[in-house]
């Protein structure tokens, strides 16, 4: 194929986010699935030593009650007898033993902490490093939220075990909606707040109605008084007032809210769709380029083609890859089938317990962020042979040198795991506050991102202004240029990683540094990042006319 002589022609529009470094995170399972995993089966082992305890406590409770029997049986034959029965020198023996040894040794067993050891155990086990605490719950509903924030599901459907259309069978209680829905407060998600309080009384049981509903309705209250939403607000104090009447618990917290004169429409759960999807913010592009509504026309879908290419190195004339072009300018290719299952499984091997919590580019050094909950770590190629043979493949698709090629870095996606947008290649900030490693290799060039699994639903990789969204298929590999061939950095390869709806994502990055690519990839005799070639055409071909 010829479309890799267009490879140069790269241009602009929007801005940047983050070079990434491995660092030591906090132990963390909800932005890991394979975290997740490893401490499912650290479950198990609770679940042993609670079986224990209970074992070890039902044995005790069953020797009491044959005690309390045994002692109720005597006690009743005494009463039949009356005075008559204290004139047995045995029975005034039986009632002092009663009392004093066999009472002494009832007292000890009762407060003897039965099943100590397994309590202790567990007790150990969940006091480790790795055991979820009070903000992994956090992070599990945050990812929640951002599944419904970015792809538009209804409250009810999630609620229901729905998720983007597909029934899961797993419910939700009033008490998890309402947990949710103080989240998306805190977080000020008014609108996701208002809807799962709603969906929180909805699925009240009689049983947890009078505990929780007061509480469900007062924050209600509340998020329709900040929506202005008046008619619900007043709706909503009634329902307090008939609920505990005469109570001001919860109505003082109302008494200083002024409503306005006119009343808004019901609160709707998601915003209206843009009129102009390409009037937005980063994060709206890339958001809306995950959940489909910004797609490429049939016009500009209708000059890319799928094929086989031969041309970067003459041992593809023997084993052609199978290649489907994305975008000419910048450059976006998706390759199918150029990684084995042998190679994933060996790369599994490698990766076992070894990965950590993601990091992104702040002021001045790399932290831990919501904008990418996955886990990852980098392997160099020395560690084994199917990593340079990966390597060796990735030189003859992209026709680059990859002698100074990043560590192979794999990544896993936990629940609503995501990574927002951003670009591949290293800030001018970057270098400057030292953040990039071995910064003489220079930048990023490009970018190969190897697909290790498949995913049910979401997990797509977002190019929001080439309109593409890639979706997971195992096997495959995409390919793009993240600078112009003049070296600055192409800021319309923005992409991120759309957040997982169900399934695991696997992929491997090969970020390949610009140092000694010039004769693989020569600059041009103009500057490409500020006018492209067919700029250039048109403005000849007017200066000649």
């Amino acid at each position: 194929m010829l479309f890799l002589a267009a490879q140069g022609k790269l241009g602009a529009l929007l801005a940047v986010l983050p070079f990434l470094v491995w660092y030591g995170a906090s132990a963390e399972f909800y932005s890991s699935i394979h975290a997740m995993s490893r401490v499912f089966g650290y479950e198990q082992q609770m679940l042993q030593h609670m079986q224990k305890f209970i074992a070890d406590n039902e044995s005790k409770l069953d020797f009491l009650r044959a005690r309390l029997d045994e002692f109720e049986r005597e006690r009743n034959e005494a009463q039949q007898w009356g005075v008559a029965y204290f004139k047995s020198p045995l029975n005034k023996y039986l009632l002092s033993k009663r009392l004093t040894r066999d009472w002494q040794h009832i007292a000890n067993l009762m407060a003897a902490a039965t099943g100590k050891k397994p309590l202790v155990r567990l007790q150990r086990l969940r006091q480790q490093e790795h055991m979820p605490n009070a903000q992994e719950l956090e992070g599990a509903i945050d990812g929640l939220l951002r599944l419904q924030s970015i792809y538009r599901l209804q409250t009810s459907h999630v609620a229901a075990g729905i998720l983007d259309g597909v029934p899961y069978g797993t419910q939700l209680n009033a008490q998890h909606c309402l947990d949710i829905a103080q989240q998306a407060l805190r977080d000020e998600h008014l609108q996701l707040a208002h809807a799962w309080l709603l969906e929180a009384n909805s699925r009240l049981s009689n049983s947890d109605q009078a505990r929780l509903q007061p509480l469900i309705l007062a924050q209600l209250g509340q998020v329709k008084a900040r929506l202005t939403h008046i008619a619900g607000v007043n709706g909503t104090l009634q329902s307090l007032k008939e609920l505990e009447p005469g109570s001001e618990r919860y109505i003082n917290n109302y008494k200083d809210f002024q409503p306005p004169s006119d009343e808004l429409n019901p609160v709707e759960e998601h915003p209206p769709l843009p009129e102009n999807l390409t009037e937005l913010s980063e994060f709206d592009l890339y958001r809306y380029t995950c959940n489909g509504h910004i797609k490429p026309t049939p016009a500009e879908l209708r000059q890319l083609r799928c094929g086989y290419m031969t041309e970067t190195h003459p041992f593809l004339l023997l084993a052609p890859l199978k290649v489907e072009e994305l975008s000419h300018d910048p450059l976006l290719v998706l390759y199918h089938d150029v990684i084995y299952q042998s190679e994933i499984d060996t790369l599994a091997k490698l990766t076992k317990n070894k990965i950590h919590r993601a990091t992104v580019t702040g002021n001045n050094a790399s932290v831990v962020s919501n904008a990418r909950t996955s886990q990852f770590t980098f392997i160099p190629k020395t560690r084994h042979k199917v990593l340079r043979t990966i390597d060796q493949r990735v030189a003859d698709m992209t026709d680059l040198n990859m002698v100074f090629a990043e560590d192979h870095q794999l990544a896993n996606y936990g629940i609503g795991g995501h990574y927002a947008q951003h670009m591949d290649w290293f800030s001018p900030n970057a270098f400057e506050t030292k953040q990039v490693a071995n910064s003489e290799m220079g930048n990023r060039i490009a970018t190969v991102l190897f697909y290790l699994t498949d995913v049910e639903q979401g997990g797509g990789t977002a190019f929001p202004v080439l309109k593409q969204l890639l979706k997971p298929k195992k096997y495959a590999a995409a390919f793009w240029y993240n600078l112009h061939a003049s070296g600055a950095g192409d800021v319309r390869t923005m992409h991120g990683a759309c957040p997982i709806i169900v399934g695991s994502k696997w992929v491997l990055n090969r970020w390949i540094r610009e140092f000694v690519q010039s004769d693989r990839r020569p600059c041009y005799l103009w500057d490409d990042s500020q006018v492209r070639l067919n700029q250039l055409l048109e403005l000849n071909e007017s200066q000649i006319e």
